[in-house]
């Protein structure tokens, strides 16, 4: 069963783009947000490090419920932002998993990715632990409204490598700046083609 892997940049709309292909391929989503949503609501962090922990758990996570699924020949879409560190532990899971995948790399301009990714914790329409909040669930008197650097957001997410997160498997390259203008239709007709050639 082949395995739809959505990564690339914060802010590039992967979600909404997953759900558009989800229910066109009907494939289940497992998306590595969610994941960290459940840990924030479960465990809280008490700082930024506890956060990044939590983070890399929600990695481990993601990777193995994927592969459970996979195992059980279930198709599905994976969403994250990998960065490169975790190119060998995917594709190790694919081999083991003897399943093929088509990787969807959503990018685009970067000043246009961080002024969104401000303006979404500023609209308060994600969950409050992703914002750049020392910890969660934030107490009284905590700066609730602070918003991530433009430097921050360059070493956090333009210089870790997340472009060059490569796997062994057919790569289509989404330019993300202006989501509007992404042609799903299109899309979904490159994955098809991709998947017969899987199957």
């Amino acid at each position: 069963m082949p395995l739809i892997i959505i990564a690339g940049m914060p802010a590039t709309g992967k979600s909404t783009l997953a759900k558009k292909l989800a229910a066109a391929l009907r494939f289940p989503i497992l998306e590595k947000d969610e994941i960290k949503e459940a840990l924030f609501d479960t465990v809280g962090y008490r700082d930024l490090t506890e956060k990044r922990a939590l983070d890399l758990a929600a990695n481990k996570v993601l990777l193995r419920c994927t592969e459970s699924l996979l195992i059980s020949g279930t198709s599905l879409i994976a969403v994250n932002n990998f960065d490169a560190n975790m190119s060998d532990a995917v594709q190790s899971m694919l081999e083991r998993c003897n399943t093929k995948c088509v990787l969807i790399f959503c990018d685009g301009d970067p000043e246009v990715l961080y002024a969104r990714y401000v303006a979404r914790d500023k609209a308060k329409t994600r969950h409050q632990g992703h914002t750049f909040i020392d910890r969660y669930p934030p107490q009284p008197g905590d700066d609730t409204e602070r918003s991530m650097t433009r430097e921050y957001f360059r070493d956090r997410f333009e210089k870790n490598g997340m472009a060059e997160f490569r796997l062994d498997c057919p790569r289509i390259d989404v330019d993300a700046t202006h989501p509007e203008k992404i042609d799903a239709d299109a899309l979904l007709q490159q994955i098809m083609h991709y998947i017969k050639e899987i199957d």
